[in-house]
């Protein structure tokens, strides 16, 4: 382990955008750090420079936290240094012999390193340091230099501000930092796809709200849907989300009535037609679904179609080329698959559900039970929770 007295955070897209983008996301994305790592209770001071993020602190819980935040590529715990060559050597050789010393303990012995060189505006090269500061390691340590399957790699971030020597890189999340996107409003069923669907939305950058479907006594998943929510709160930097249930059992009723086969088609139809609703009120700009192409007899391309034709709002389907096993990993790795795991199915589903629906059919349908009338009716009895995390410390950013 090295002595760690700073986090360099790396991010990705970010970097590609037009100078005054990049400089609002990049606030965005510090302010979620910061969030995160005062929540963890974790003192530091976060500064940045060409296209980096510096969270200057000797916890080692930084790297992994800042990780975790949506828009970081990944984090590595650095030892600073000044931008001289003799400085750099000197520090590389003491973390070369605490990583062997360490690996020696664990029963392992290394013999190959290679030193992994960048630079940023200092007057010496790339390979400048990697001929210094490799000969120094192997003169200190006795291990030879491998570039191209070492057993020690050592990087050296040199810059004109100072240079950053580490031998970790933690994965972090990738996509964009949320808050720097619109406002999304994602159904939420209970069910294991949704809360991932609502997730990757979040991921790229997306506040959501959440909306959730009250179908009882056809389906009771209210409780369910509630505590994927407080799972997904936790990935917000301290957003609160608002958790908005409709009640439709009269909906089901009234399609189940007229046209029982067509129930699953109609009655999401009708859910579109509500969600373009609560859309304006909560100022969405698209709804999300969970849908997973031809994942059950509801999600086939022809169904998808008669659905959501003539609804007149942007509809995102964030899963819809994923396998189950793929979304049951994710929701695992979210947290929310525990919560998920068991699901009852909703008892209006006809014995034989419509794979092939007519657009046109459904269309018809539609207008003669006039739901958009229902809808503006249903959408009038949505209640609000709000669920999040508050955290009462200040948050310090030096711009």
């Amino acid at each position: 382990m090295i002595s760690q007295d700073v986090v360099l955070v790396r991010y990705g897209e970010i970097a590609l955008k037009d100078s005054w983008t990049r400089q609002s996301w990049e606030r965005i994305l510090k302010s979620n750090i910061a969030f995160c790592l005062n929540k963890a209770g974790v003192d530091h001071r976060i500064s940045g420079s060409e296209g980096r993020i510096f969270v200057h602190t000797p916890d080692v819980r930084a790297a992994a936290i800042a990780s975790q935040v949506f828009g970081v590529v990944s984090a590595s715990p650095a030892q600073s240094v000044p931008s001289n060559l003799e400085d750099i050597s000197r520090a590389a050789v003491e973390v070369a012999a605490k990583t062997m010393e360490r690996a020696m303990q664990s029963g392992a012995a290394i013999q190959t390193f290679a030193i992994r060189p960048r630079r940023f505006g200092v007057p010496f090269s790339s390979v400048e340091i990697g001929q210094k500061v490799g000969e120094a390691v192997r003169l200190a340590t006795g291990a030879s230099v491998n570039l191209r399957d070492p057993q020690m790699e050592i990087f050296v971030e040199a810059r004109r501000e100072g240079t950053y020597i580490f031998t970790e890189v933690t994965p972090g999340l990738g996509g964009l930092p949320i808050g720097s996107q619109g406002r999304m409003l994602a159904m939420i069923s209970g069910g294991i796809d949704s809360p991932v669907a609502a997730w990757m939305m979040m991921r790229r950058g997306c506040t959501v709200s959440l909306l959730h479907f009250d179908s009882r006594p056809y389906a009771d998943s209210i409780d369910q849907s509630k505590r994927c929510v407080q799972v997904l709160a936790e990935w917000t930097c301290g957003r609160k989300i608002n958790f908005i249930t409709v009640p439709i059992k009269k909906g089901i009723e009234k399609i189940q009535m007229h046209y029982p086969r067509a129930t699953c088609i109609l009655c999401r139809r009708l859910m579109y037609r509500i969600a373009a609703q609560v859309m304006e009120k909560e100022g969405a700009l698209g709804v999300v679904t969970g849908y997973s192409m031809g994942q059950v007899a509801s999600q086939t391309a022809e169904n998808i179609l008669a659905e959501q034709a003539a609804i007149g709002v942007p509809i995102y389907h964030p899963l819809i080329a994923m396998d189950k096993s793929e979304i049951i990993d994710l929701a695992r790795k979210i947290g929310t698959y525990e919560v998920t795991m068991v699901t009852k199915s909703c008892t209006a589903v006809p014995n034989k559900p419509m794979t092939r629906a007519k657009k046109e059919e459904i269309l018809q349908a539609e207008e003669y039970l006039d739901l958009v009338s229902m809808a503006r009716a249903l959408a009038s009895e949505m209640t609000v929770t709000r669920i999040g995390y508050e955290l009462g410390s200040v948050v310090r950013i030096d711009q």
